[in-house]
């Protein structure tokens, strides 16, 4: 038994050849330029169709090295290790050991390649930059303008409910947002998620949503339409006070799963729930302006009086169900010639 090569008799043949013959003939192979897509507005690395956020370069390129190599039919496994070594800004040489593994045995064959770092835009950044949307959310106010603390809310909804599905889906963002008429306007990259937020932000307030469309172009033989959420809010918000059948309310809660507002009437301290349909019909007389602080004169199990807080006369009320005192004064409300209670366990 020899090696056809060389004519050695080794103890063992390895396809008629010795070990050393055998392990002459096999090696591998890496392209000498190999490329990584990154995009030069958020840094993104292109990985197939895909655009990978906030990516580790080093185990990007490392992949793009294994995906490269080449290696003869018979070897059964490699293994490799690599030194990288910047040569500039956009070029990075890596040196490699490759460990080829066949019929038991092993070759070390070094290999040098250089990566491309070739700078492009992801389609979301392109989108942005293109100002490209396919929804608007609006929320208006039902007179007058939110308030900078709605304002608030929402901007901080809409940051927080894109920030989660990005997590999952990179081309949902929010193209631009400004203020209009009172209100906010959200122009949005993805519809599914806009139509889904629009529900949200209206639960949140209280608020109702109309829904309209606009031809926008075709693709693929189909008609392309850009939507618009506006969601309108009510006219008043949590802690407000309101009239309802000529009875005195306070608002005690908005943006329940049902939908329906949850209303204190002051005069009993009873909750009374309708429904978000009839909400428009309140009417908003006033905020935390209307709360007085009164003096308590004396106090019975169902009677209290006190101090008028503008002209101190002495004024007999009717306590709210469950109400007790817990000091000298009490909070009052004071709308045209009515006085009531705000039971204190329904002001947090």
């Amino acid at each position: 038994m020899f090696c056809v090569e060389c004519g050695k008799e080794p103890e063992e043949l390895y396809n008629g050849l010795c070990d050393e013959c055998f392990l002459e003939e096999i090696d591998a192979d890496i392209p000498d330029k190999l490329e990584v897509e990154i995009c030069a507005s958020c840094g993104s690395v292109k990985e197939g169709q895909r655009w990978i956020e906030n990516p580790d370069l080093y185990s990007i390129m490392l992949e793009r090295i294994d995906d490269s190599i080449k290696t003869d039919q018979k070897i059964d496994s490699y293994s490799f290790s690599t030194e990288f070594i910047e040569q500039d800004l956009n070029n990075i040489q890596a040196d490699i050991d490759i460990e080829l593994v066949t019929q038991g045995l092993k070759k070390t064959v070094n290999k040098s390649t250089v990566i491309r770092l070739k700078k492009g835009q992801c389609q979301t950044c392109s989108r942005i930059h293109g100002n490209y949307y396919e929804a608007i959310i609006q929320i208006r106010p039902t007179k007058d303008k939110m308030t900078e603390e709605q304002k608030e809310i929402v901007r901080k909804k809409v940051e927080k409910e894109v920030s989660v599905k990005r997590g999952d889906e990179r081309n949902i963002f929010v193209t631009a947002h400004e203020e209009r008429h009172g209100g906010l306007d959200f122009f949005m990259s993805d519809n599914g998620g806009s139509k889904k937020l629009s529900k949200n932000i209206a639960q949140r307030f209280g608020g109702h949503i109309t829904i309209s469309s606009k031809l926008a172009g075709r693709k693929d033989g189909r008609d392309i339409y850009k939507m618009t959420y506006s969601v309108r809010l009510p006219p008043y918000e949590k802690g407000d006070f309101v009239l309802f059948d000529d009875i005195i309310y306070q608002v005690k809660e908005i943006g329940t799963s049902s939908g329906n507002i949850v209303l204190i009437e002051l005069r009993t301290g009873k909750k009374n729930v309708i429904d978000k349909r009839d909400s428009y019909s309140l009417e908003v007389i006033g905020g935390s302006e209307l709360v007085k602080e009164s003096v308590i004169v004396s106090e019975t199990e169902k009677e209290i009086k006190i101090l008028d807080p503008d002209d101190y006369q002495t004024k007999t009320l009717l306590k709210p169900e469950g109400y007790r005192s817990t000091g000298d004064n009490v909070l009052v409300l004071k709308y045209d010639d009515r006085i009531l209670i705000l039971p204190e366990k329904e002001l947090d």
